[in-house]
């Protein structure tokens, strides 16, 4: 069942419209069925597609619920599965951990990192594209999520090189073209939030927070008109969503109580030791932290805990339902 959603959001949805009538309709977020996500390990849960796949008594397939994941707890992918769905849904999450748009671009941290380019070509195009019995999804009744750029950010930032980024996003592109092509007309994109205020990058100093920050609002800008270009390129895409994530992780790293679900964080800025590798139970006390671990904002250095990611999934499902269905 889906919860209430009582949230003090400071954007407004943004989705783009098509004025071809050749559009499949907009089935609203009730209406979905069958839900793609691509990413890094803000999404993964660990999802095979060799595996059991998404059915009834496992919507998301494989592992069990939530999956392995990087919140100590369900992430945002989990919680817009099983919290917030307003119908049945089946989720396949070919997220990996550590991944970047393209491993020969960016590198990840391990060479068996499966970049988004590998998850888009090596799994879901042989995996789904051609809409197998297994999952015999629909351009109206289907949604597809990337939520991608962390790893690229940060394992580039300092370069300044902005051919780097057009190369980057030429391949999103063309990674995009290539879903497109197997039916796909409902896009959720996802902005970088701003991870420079982790752990990670607040302890190398203003100099590292500032630059990292202007980096990931160019990647911002950049997925913005990314989505725009994408969108008037195909009259029959139904809809392109592009979530502010960076601005609802500004305002809960602000003000943890604008959003009710990460009303009880209390820490922002640091993350415990005794946690950062995840613990027995979601809510987990060990008294050498001060707090447990979910009243912290970050994890470890770089992942927040899942209030976050359940905030996160609630402002998604409020914004997709700003669309009505038939548009």
């Amino acid at each position: 069942m889906r919860q209430s959603i009582a949230l003090a959001l400071l954007f407004s949805p943004f989705a783009i419209a098509a004025p071809s009538k050749a559009k499949p309709s907009w089935s609203g977020w009730k209406g979905v069925k069958y839900f793609f996500v691509f990413g890094d390990s803000y999404t993964q849960t660990g999802f095979n597609v060799n595996g059991t796949q998404p059915n009834p008594a496992n919507p998301m397939g494989n592992p069990d619920y939530p999956g392995w994941t990087s919140a100590n707890g369900p992430n945002w992918v989990d919680f817009l599965t099983y919290t917030y769905n307003e119908s049945y849904i089946q989720t396949y999450n070919l997220a990996y951990g550590g991944a970047t748009v393209d491993g020969a671009l960016v590198t990840p941290y391990a060479p068996t990192v499966l970049s988004l380019k590998n998850q888009v070509q090596d799994e879901y195009l042989p995996a789904y594209g051609s809409h197998p019995k297994v999952a015999p999804w629909t351009s109206s009744n289907s949604l597809f999520a990337f939520f991608i750029g962390i790893n690229d950010v940060g394992n580039s930032w300092w370069l300044n090189n902005a051919t780097l980024y057009d190369m980057i996003f030429a391949e999103y592109d063309s990674l995009l073209e290539q879903v497109w092509k197997t039916g796909a007309r409902n896009f959720l994109f996802m902005s970088v939030p701003p991870v420079q205020l982790a752990p990670l990058t607040l302890a190398n100093g203003n100099w590292s927070i500032e630059n990292e920050g202007t980096a990931i609002k160019n990647w911002n800008s950049r997925l913005t008109n990314l989505s725009t270009t994408f969108k008037n390129r195909h009259n029959d895409i139904t809809n392109v969503f592009v979530h502010k994530t960076y601005e609802l992780y500004e305002t809960a790293l602000e003000n943890p109580k604008s959003f009710p679900q990460t009303s009880d964080i209390k820490n922002t800025t640091a993350f415990c030791d005794a946690y950062q590798n995840g613990t027995p139970t979601w809510y987990y006390f060990n008294s050498t932290c001060g707090l447990p671990v979910n009243d912290y904002f970050w994890l470890n250095s770089l992942h927040p805990t899942f209030p976050v990611h359940n905030a996160t999934a609630a402002s998604i499902v409020q914004y997709l339902d700003s669309v009505a269905p038939g548009h």
